[in-house]
């Protein structure tokens, strides 16, 4: 009877690993899945310095919404401008100049083809 009871015991304590195991594999393999359909960093360098030419300062993977984006931070000649990439598309989402939030030129380029759209949210 104490066999029993040990091994009732034993699968009780054992069980709840098992899961937690396969719970930790499969979030491990969701965070690889995401890192290969994403761009790199140096992807989204290039994107957005074809935006705004200068230097980049900074480059952060943010998460808005449940959208990943790129944050890019490039010094340009007259300012600094924020340029976000869409990590799985590359598409720039977002240029603006830092300090002039609602100026309606956001990248600070009169060529731009921005129609003061906020493109996060055409889909």
């Amino acid at each position: 009877m104490r066999l029993l009871k040990r091994l009732i015991l034993l699968a009780a304590l054992l069980i709840p690993l098992g899961f937690s195991f396969q719970t930790t594999y499969a979030n491990a393999g969701q965070t690889v899945e995401a890192e290969n359909n994403r761009i790199s960093e140096k992807e989204a360098e290039e994107i957005a310095l074809k935006k705004v030419k200068g230097e980049v300062v900074k480059v952060k993977l943010e998460m808005d919404d449940g959208r990943e984006y790129y944050e890019v931070i490039i010094k340009g000649s007259d300012a600094n401008y924020e340029v976000e990439i869409d990590a799985k598309t590359g598409q720039v989402l977002e240029v603006e100049k830092e300090g002039s939030r609602d100026d309606g030129n956001h990248d600070g380029h009169d060529d731009d083809d921005n129609d003061g759209d906020d493109d996060r949210y055409d889909d």
